[in-house]
């Protein structure tokens, strides 16, 4: 009988989640072992899957690489999502991943990419793939060090244009933690001013998509 890889699902969006479950059901080539919401949901001592798709939520995709490397002691990790934040393609694959997609891949790849992480191999999209060529062409010192969660959201709001007092409204912070995180941004990335700040977050993709920038500028909002 042949063997059909079993398939776990950790994506944080509803609609997604279901829509991955409905495929993964409908298809004669996988087997849906558990579907749920965020990572910590996956039960060690449940099924063991063979692969693991991820879906990472906005709070996790900032450490993308830091979840890959917990979930690969449970499965072969393949990851669905954009990378538009500071994590690489190489750096989840470092972590442990066997495959990268994004949320426009189509239904047929994505169960090839299933099937290929199953049988240990790699698969990367090819909408990934130039990036992929141009990450591993650089040397490890021209990557700038990884920011953490709350200043890779820090500097989010700066390149939007917001001033510390209403970051830290937004954040939930005082202005003086606000002011910390920029320090240590500015630290790390080995720049010194509010215009270099900004290049270096469009270099990184850290640019806020149209609705989170028009939330920024709300003269209603927080």
């Amino acid at each position: 009988m042949t063997h059909l890889p079993r398939v776990a699902v950790v994506e944080h969006h509803g609609l997604v989640r279901r829509g991955l479950e409905s495929l993964l059901a409908g298809s004669p080539s996988v087997r849906p072992v558990v579907v749920v919401a965020e990572p910590a949901e996956l039960d060690p001592a449940g099924p063991r899957p063979d692969v693991i798709l991820l879906g990472p939520s906005p709070e996790t995709e900032g450490a993308l690489d830091e979840v890959v490397g917990k979930l690969a002691t449970l499965g072969r990790v393949l990851v669905v999502a954009e990378f538009r934040w500071r994590q690489s393609v190489t750096a989840v694959l470092r972590a442990g991943a066997h495959g990268c997609v994004t949320r426009e891949t189509g239904d047929e790849e994505l169960l090839g990419a299933i099937a290929t992480v199953a049988r240990g191999g790699v698969h990367i999209a090819p909408e990934l793939a130039g990036r992929l060529y141009t990450e591993l062409r650089l040397s490890p010192a021209a990557e700038p060090p990884a920011l953490a969660r709350r200043e890779v959201e820090t500097l989010r709001w700066l390149a939007a244009g917001l001033t510390h007092r209403q970051i830290a409204r937004r954040m939930a912070l005082t202005e003086a933690t606000v002011s910390t995180y920029v320090k240590r941004i500015r630290s790390k990335l080995g720049v010194g001013n509010k215009a270099d700040l900004t290049r270096k977050a469009f270099e990184l993709g850290l640019f806020l998509e149209d609705g989170e920038t028009r939330a920024a500028w709300d003269p209603t909002g927080p």
